[in-house]
């Protein structure tokens, strides 16, 4: 064979590295995270603010996430109207929302304009109208959208799957924007008074990714810096624990498939387990050719996809199977499934490891190569009290995840005799099947 024939040798990549964000505190407790990412000209903003929902008055709930909405309705500075046509004149789209650790706001914008962002995103937090017929506005649109997603087959199972799987007495067994019941005692003093009360500058953090300059963080001083801090105010964020096991069965008479959520109440990133169950949770039901999506999907034609999604909280998480399965083969998919789920009868091997690692630790430069990627993993580290560093932390774990390691995680998490069941779907038709399966369902509307 000639030398030119010969194939070079490959070496593996190196492992790429999360970018470590400058830090600048503020004397009023104001946090500033700059990431300088060379030839991004549309920096991502983020501010991220201590509101946790467990924070919401029982009886108003939904109140956090009507306060955040009203955010871009109007300034002191620039009202009603003109705050929206300020934002435009500089190319700016604005967003955000109410979860359950934090509330944010967001906004991307040409780094030309930065400080004219930053300005305008100073006058949401700090001064916003919150003009009645706007705080009016925003509850009845809240109030449809609720509708809407009882309406949907697959949010509702979501929803009823973490009722399932967290005790009532936490905010997060419930819907993050409040149920019609709470939304609908919401006032504009119940907003006034939860604005004045969690937007702060203590425990607030912006985040900036983007082609920067140390100016950053002079223009970021210049507009939070002078942000009084209110009286004291104790934020207490909530630990949830698992429920005992539960089996819904929801009913949508008529249905032609059901969609299924089976599983248990999880762990967050603090957990040592972590990379772990990432490692054991692409394999079973992250890849196409994961170990449910193979059977369920490509073997058996019962649906289009089933996975293995496991969702971190700031304290604990939700981890479960998910699909929408034909009618006539949801009890038999949901057999199969907690069978697929009892990996101690067939552990992880070698190569589905090495697969979830190569893939969870490769996508990451594609993930993270935007601005905007960058500020928003930053933005849900910082929401779930969870430091930046964790990036680079947990790639760095999972190339040390072994099969026996991940495969006893997963027993440890998933036993097939503690899991959950939540089915929506047509009732008449999949009682019997699931309890001649062995599930002992109970019936809601």
């Amino acid at each position: 064979m000639r030398k030119a024939d010969q194939r070079p040798p490959v070496k593996a990549a190196p492992l790429w590295h999360f970018p470590e964000p400058a830090k600048l505190w503020l004397d009023n407790g104001f946090e500033v995270l700059a990431n300088h990412r060379p030839g991004q000209y549309v920096a991502s903003i983020a501010i991220v603010l201590d509101a946790p929902l467990s924070e919401e008055p029982a009886e108003i709930e939904g109140v956090a996430t009507i306060t955040q909405r009203c955010l871009d309705e109007g300034t002191r500075t620039h009202p009603g109207a003109g705050f929206a046509e300020a934002l435009e004149d500089i190319g700016a789209i604005l967003g955000g929302s109410a979860g359950y650790s934090a509330s944010e706001l967001s906004c991307d914008v040409p780094v030309s304009r930065l400080p004219q962002a930053l300005r305008l995103l100073a006058e949401a937090v700090r001064e916003p109208e919150l003009r009645p017929d706007d705080i009016q506005r925003h509850q009845t649109l809240r109030l449809a959208e609720i509708e809407n997603t009882l309406a949907n087959s697959t949010q509702r199972a979501q929803l009823a799957f973490r009722a399932a799987c967290v005790p009532g007495r936490f905010r997060s067994a419930r819907m993050a924007g409040g149920q019609a019941a709470t939304v609908s005692q919401v006032t504009v003093d119940d907003v006034a008074a939860f604005h004045r009360r969690y937007y702060r500058p203590d425990g607030t953090t912006l985040i900036v990714s983007g082609d920067l300059t140390k100016a950053v963080f002079r223009e970021a001083e210049a507009v939070f810096g002078d942000w009084d801090v209110p009286a004291p105010n104790t934020v207490r964020h909530q630990s949830p624990v698992s429920r005992r096991p539960h089996c819904w069965l929801i009913d949508r008479p008529g249905a032609v498939q059901a969609d299924v959520r089976l599983g248990t109440f999880g762990i967050d990133r603090g957990d040592p387990r972590w990379a772990d169950v990432q490692v054991a949770t692409y394999a079973l039901g992250g890849a196409f050719l994961s170990r449910l999506n193979r059977e369920l999907r490509e073997e058996l034609g019962y649906t289009y996809g089933a996975h293995l999604v496991n969702t971190p909280m700031r304290d604990g998480g939700l981890i479960s199977v998910q699909g929408s399965f034909r009618t006539e083969v949801v009890a038999d998919a949901v057999s199969r499934a907690r069978d697929l789920l009892n990996v101690a009868n067939r552990p992880f091997t070698s190569t589905e490891v090495a697969d979830a690692v190569a893939y969870a630790n490769g996508v990451s430069p594609l993930r993270y190569s935007t601005a905007q990627g960058v500020t928003d993993r930053i933005a849900t580290l910082v929401a779930d009290g969870v430091n930046p560093d964790f990036v680079n932390t947990n790639a760095l774990a999972l190339t040390r995840v072994t099969p026996e390691s991940a495969t006893q995680a997963i027993t440890e998490l998933l036993p097939p005799d503690q899991l959950s069941l939540v089915v929506v779907g047509d009732a008449a038709q999949l009682a019997e099947p699931l309890r001649d399966a062995g599930w002992t369902m109970s019936v809601k509307p």
